[in-house]
């Protein structure tokens, strides 16, 4: 890039104050940097706002806090692991707060309790039992909606884990413009008499797979027109995209006057 950082300081409205060494010209400059973090599956829904697959990432690990503490009151729980695999779509759907995440672990622990208990399945039978599949759960009725299997299993590690998946990942162009416009509306309104330049950085930091990126930036076209249309009027000199793993990489997506690292 050209620079070197000799100074970071958190700010507010930009996040980030940097005071950097420029090899191109004498002295240091203060860039003001706007961070946002990317999700792959983000959308601008008028009724949803945001990555559903984090929102239900948050949900599932409040689940497994509480579903520990449950597990405490049933010592026969100590060998037996649960697959749960989740019905996203309704999930989605509906808020996840913590209420609804304590009656739905209530409702999971108190289910595998009973089943690992009498060994008993509604689609095998088998007297010394190891795996159990269940696709129905009469009398519990959050996982009725919610759930659409379990699969329980002895002697395995007593870690209980969902389907938190996500399908294909990569950069939607038109929510990609559509972020670039809503920062640079905000960035608008920011001070910036003490700044030599403002830039926004587009994160993603692959903390799980909702905001993991492309392993191959070569392969995501930055030159989408709508891109363009969102950079063009931009109050930020300089938006780059920034990936951290499996290697990392970033891309300055305006001005479009630069390449890969």
């Amino acid at each position: 890039m050209g620079v070197s950082m000799c100074k970071v300081n958190p700010n507010d409205k930009p996040d980030v104050i940097v005071l950097v060494e420029d090899e191109s010209c004498d002295g240091d400059h203060k860039i003001g940097i706007e961070v946002r973090r990317h999700f792959n599956d983000e959308t601008q829904h008028k009724f949803f706002k945001g990555s559903k697959g984090q929102q239900i990432v948050n949900f599932w690990q409040g689940v497994q806090k509480e579903t520990e503490i449950l597990r405490k009151n049933y010592p026969q729980l100590s060998d037996i692991h649960a697959r749960f695999r989740l019905n996203t779509s309704e999930l989605s759907k509906r808020s996840l707060r913590t209420p609804f995440i304590r009656k739905f672990a209530s409702e999971i622990v108190s289910f595998v309790a009973k089943e690992s208990g009498t060994g008993c399945s509604d689609i095998i039978i088998i007297p010394d039992w190891k795996e159990r599949t269940f696709t129905r759960f009469p009398g519990h009725p959050l996982m009725q909606k919610y759930v659409v299997k379990v699969i329980i299993r002895k002697g395995f590690n007593a870690q209980w884990d969902a389907n938190i998946s996500a399908g294909g990942l990569g950069i939607d162009t038109q929510r990609l413009s559509e972020i670039i416009q809503d920062k640079s509306k905000k960035a608008k309104q920011y001070d910036r008499h003490n700044l030599d330049q403002l830039w926004l950085l587009i994160a993603a930091p692959h903390e799980n797979v909702f905001n993991a990126m492309h392993d191959f930036p070569e392969q995501i076209n930055f030159d989408e027109q709508e891109i363009f249309g969102a950079c063009v009027d931009t109050p930020f000199n300089k938006i780059f995209f920034w990936s951290s793993a499996p290697h990392e990489w970033f891309k300055q997506i305006w001005p479009k006057n630069f390449i890969y690292h």
